[in-house]
């Protein structure tokens, strides 16, 4: 879980780094829970989700062990979902 925050938190200093160049809200949405299941529906039971300002786009990383030190697998539409 440290790591996770440890993330959470440094990615939260790069946006703030470069807050003047985004258009837009970002909101940093830490998800408890995550590794049981139940985080997920307690933020939507939570409203997370609805809360101004309204979420345009998501973007979620999650931890994967078998990927490559320093590499951040992606593609495009859901992934590890």
């Amino acid at each position: 879980m440290l790591v996770r925050l440890a993330m959470l938190l440094a990615a939260a200093k790069m946006l703030k780094a470069r807050e003047a160049s985004l258009n837009g809200t970002v909101k940093l949405v830490f998800q408890p829970a995550e590794e049981g299941g139940a985080g997920g529906l307690a933020m939507l039971l939570d409203g997370v989700l609805e809360a101004e300002p309204k979420i345009q786009r998501i973007f979620a990383l999650h931890v994967w062990p078998g990927a490559p030190a320093g590499e951040i697998l992606t593609r495009v539409g859901t992934l590890m979902a």
